[in-house]
């Protein structure tokens, strides 16, 4: 799959079925396809992922599907400004994949140059789960070692020109990192900085910070969407407004005169900062905290420093020389793997990595405007002044505030709901009960490739739905594209019962179920046909198959599933599982049609296809 660059709008490519092109695209070439444009898919589920605002955010449109050869006019078409920045971000990384081993040398290119794309799964899962994902992003840290190295290179020029110099070589390290967000923010700050310098200004902070958002906003709207822009943005507001006014609070009340234990409560007081101001951010997109991510940052802080001077000075010697920059490469591989080791350790802490319900809105918002009035002075002294009419008005704010979160959280209770579930290949429906109960029914799975249905899908849809615990899960059967989103969900939510049926066959996927609910301590439900569970007043769930008295043996695990009838007063709906033709006519001859009839009938799509292709050939 390629990138392409059509009119300034950039499309993905997908060579489908293209036998006849053999040719090697990279990026950069002239090329004329034909093909079918198709706009890329917004959030299927509530609260999901919009894969065409992801994209809008790298500044692609779509996507061109094309099973026609491919013709490349010219090669290596780009300006001369994008074929040397190409160049040498291919020279950076072949160089460093050339002196370390590869999984350093991948986490090794992800740190000075922000590219991730072949970074392992296992480290970059590490470097998430131990809060340690920012080093992974180049930002003002590394602006800050670059503009160090400068000031030793350039010394002998002179500041102003230095200050000159500067400023181009930043603009070559924003298209060297591809323009990412986070490098933007820090070098448009320390260009702003430094042309008040030059123009004698003194430089604000905060105009810098608003600028630069400005400038990157204006390059492309799209921009406030993306995790990176809000993360980086969000921990350096954090830690200039609140750095200042955490170390009075602390120095205030405690005397340090230990250098070395002032210097971790300096650190500590930084990495909190930033943290307050990313919380809501990292709760809102990811449904995590942690409250271990100040030992993680203390013990990677100093490290990463180290690395990054290491690594650009390694990586200058290698333009001149790979054998003289491979013995510097042997201290910085020492220094990437205890690296990596501390997040490998830190990821596995306790807390480390708490699940948490998405948070409301209105509910961010307040956690904001609490920071922003505990840290500014003038309006504490405003509170004083009116202290009486603003403790009036606050009770009232707070009794709206309340009042609308309680509305949006409880707007359907009373009702039940049924929530069908976009999992790709697979079912999963998600029931809530009047008083509550949830029962989540299968959960997709994919049949091959290493996607977690369950950690990409599942979890973040019932996390947005509010629900950290699940009352009843039912497996129909043991099919992965109906239980491996489910085994995931066993691992990381609460679950008090799982309903399955005596399983006919063995198979990996019952062995790993077997495995989690033993150390998970869940009850399980072996049922079969016959059995009523009632899972409240007026609501039963009726199992209407399997009968382990006729197993069928032709296609064992789907004309075993389990098919139940959930009643609710007047309503029902009737689960089939993956039964086929085989297993319909048993539950046929087994039931009257008024235990059959539903108000809804769930079944797999192949059904819907094969009574469309029945009635066409019937009619002909």
């Amino acid at each position: 799959m390629e990138t392409l660059n059509i009119n300034g709008k950039k499309l993905i490519l997908n060579q489908k079925n293209n036998k006849n092109n053999e040719q090697e695209i990279i990026e950069g070439d002239l090329i004329i396809v034909i093909g079918e444009y198709e706009s890329p898919d917004v959030a299927r589920n509530y609260g999901g992922f919009n894969y065409r605002e992801y994209l809008k955010s790298k500044k692609i449109y779509g996507t061109v599907f094309t099973s026609t050869k491919i013709e490349i006019l010219k090669h290596n078409a780009d300006n001369i400004f994008q074929k040397i920045i190409r160049n040498v971000q291919g020279t950076i990384k072949g160089n460093i994949r050339k002196i370390l081993p590869p999984d350093m040398a991948e986490l090794c290119i992800g740190i000075l140059i922000g590219d991730r794309t072949n970074l392992s799964e296992e480290i970059e899962l590490n470097f998430k789960e131990s809060n340690l994902t920012h080093m992974l992003a180049v930002s003002g840290a590394h602006i800050s070692y670059i503009l160090l190295g400068l000031i030793f290179i350039l010394k002998k020029v002179g500041k102003r020109t230095y200050k000159i110099i500067t400023i181009p070589l930043l603009i070559f390290f924003m298209a060297l990192t591809n323009f990412t967000p986070s490098v933007m923010r820090a070098s448009i700050m320390t260009i702003l900085e430094l042309i008040a310098n030059l123009l004698n200004r003194k430089s604000d902070i905060y105009q810098n910070l608003s600028l630069a958002s400005i400038v990157i906003l204006l390059i492309n709207p799209y921009y406030i969407l993306d995790i990176g822009f809000q993360l980086s943005f969000a921990g350096t507001i954090g830690i200039v407004f609140l750095n200042q006014r955490l170390s009075e609070t602390i120095y205030h009340k405690i005397k340090i005169n230990n250098r070395i234990v002032k210097y971790i409560i300096n650190l500590m007081i930084v990495t909190i900062s930033a943290n307050i101001a990313i919380l809501p951010i990292m709760a809102y997109q990811f449904n995590t905290i942690s409250l271990t991510f100040w030992i993680s940052n203390i013990l990677a802080s100093n490290l990463m420093g180290i690395i990054i001077i290491i690594g650009f000075i390694t990586l200058f010697i290698s333009f001149i020389s790979i054998n003289l920059s491979s013995i510097l490469a042997i201290f910085l591989n020492f220094f990437l793997t205890i690296l990596s080791q501390i997040a490998g350790i830190c990821s596995k802490l306790p807390f480390s990595n708490i699940l948490i319900i998405t948070p409301h809105i209105m509910s961010i918002i307040f956690y904001y405007a609490i920071i922003i009035s505990w840290h500014n002075q003038y309006l504490l002294k405003i509170y004083q002044q009116f202290k009486k009419f603003i403790r009036t008005k606050l009770v009232y704010i707070i009794i709206i505030l309340i009042f609308l979160i309680n509305f949006i959280s409880f707007e359907t209770q009373g009702k039940l709901q049924i929530y069908f579930i976009d999992v790709g290949q697979g079912d999963s429906c998600l029931i809530v009960t009047p008083e509550n109960k949830t029962i989540l029914i299968d959960g997709g799975g994919s049949e091959t490739g290493s996607y977690d249905v369950g950690e990409k899908i599942l979890i973040p849809y019932l996390l947005d739905r509010r629900i950290k615990a699940l009352d009843y899960v039912i497996i129909s059967h043991f099919d992965t594209d109906h239980v491996g989103g489910i085994l995931t969900v066993l691992e990381k939510l609460k679950v008090k019962n799982v309903i399955i049926s005596k399983q006919m066959e063995s198979s990996e996927n019952y062995q790993k179920f077997k495995e989690i609910i033993v150390r998970k301590k869940i009850n399980v439900l072996i049922v079969n046909k016959g059995n009523k569970i009632s899972i409240e007043k007026n609501i039963d769930l009726n199992i209407l198959w399997p009968n382990n008295s006729k197993v069928i043996n032709d296609n064992i695990l789907n004309n075993n599933s389990i098919v139940c009838k959930l009643c609710y007063n007047k309503f029902s709906i009737l689960f089939t599982g993956d039964i086929e033709e085989i297993a319909e006519k048993e539950i046929l001859q087994e039931y009257e049609a008024d235990s059959l009839n539903a108000t809804i009938l769930k079944v797999r799509t192949s059904w819907i296809e094969n009574i469309v292709k029945r009635r066409i050939f019937e009619s002909n």
